[in-house]
């Protein structure tokens, strides 16, 4: 999942502790695995956590995330706006200098389990390169492993229900220039092809290619505290063809194989 968070940089004097939140509006909502789960109506997504930071740097955060479909669709099946709720925990630190490592257990809850997806358990592994704060280009790596530890649904609707994971490889380059941050979030997903699709839903081990474009500026804040407000927009190709079929089962038949959600927000944290 996306989680932003505060600095991880502990004081000498003991603990910190930090919070973090991110109130976002796009067109639809599509996860990072390639999951399109709405087209219709908007999507509002709202994040929030803690963050407590050990003298030695550990980070431990906690939080939620909602996801609300006003003017959902009824012919798809969905019978309320609250469309998603997860909640997760977890850990990371720096290994070496500029080079953090964490892991997170989530669950992801559907809104509406009479009609959708049971619940879901995964842990996230990830390993992500900081470049020098003072450039002002950075390119920031990383690799992230979801593993789909256990469930009765499959978190990308025709694949394996629990005990299985996907791999996300990408990027995210960014450039500050005055007062604006512009960034390209960027990866790839492969794994094992029955993450996407069991039997005849098997398409081979890519997932989902996505690039985009983001644009955010500070606002003026209380001491000790920040927030940003920002729009982008992120391309989408579902390069698995279980991702495809997915795509149609939520959404009416929709059968493009290229899709670009777009939106605006503002993320705070003190």
């Amino acid at each position: 999942m996306l989680l932003a968070t505060c600095s991880s940089i502990a004081s000498a004097e003991g603990w910190q502790l930090h919070g973090f939140g991110d109130i976002s509006v796009k067109n639809d909502y599509v996860t990072p695995r390639g999951l399109v789960v709405t087209t219709e109506g908007v999507t509002v997504q709202v994040l929030n956590g803690l963050v407590a930071v050990s003298p030695g740097g550990v980070a431990f955060h906690a939080g939620t995330w909602v996801d609300i479909n006003p003017g959902y669709s009824r012919a798809d099946g969905n019978i309320t706006a609250v469309n998603e709720f997860d909640y997760f925990f977890g850990v990371d630190f720096d290994i070496v200098p500029k080079l953090n490592v964490g892991v997170e257990y989530s669950e992801f809850i559907s809104g509406q389990p009479s009609v959708a997806f049971k619940n879901e358990h995964n842990i996230e592994f990830h390993a992500k390169y900081k470049d020098s704060a003072d450039k002002g280009y950075t390119i920031n790596p990383y690799a992230k492993l979801f593993w789909a530890a256990w469930g009765k649904s499959s978190t990308v609707v025709l694949g394996k229900a629990g005990d299985t994971f996907d791999v996300e490889i990408g990027m995210v380059p960014t450039l500050k220039t005055g007062g604006i941050t512009l960034s390209a979030p960027t990866w790839i997903t492969v794994g094992p092809e029955t993450y996407w699709g069991t039997g005849p839903n098997k398409d081979g081990n890519l997932g989902v290619f996505s690039t985009g474009l983001k644009v955010a500026t500070p606002l003026p804040f209380a001491a000790g505290a920040g927030a940003n407000i920002y729009a982008f927009a992120q391309y989408y190709n579902l390069i698995n063809d279980a991702l495809l079929t997915s795509k149609g089962i939520l959404n009416s038949g929709a059968n493009n194989r290229d899709h670009v959600v777009f939106g605006a927000g503002i993320g705070f944290g003190f």
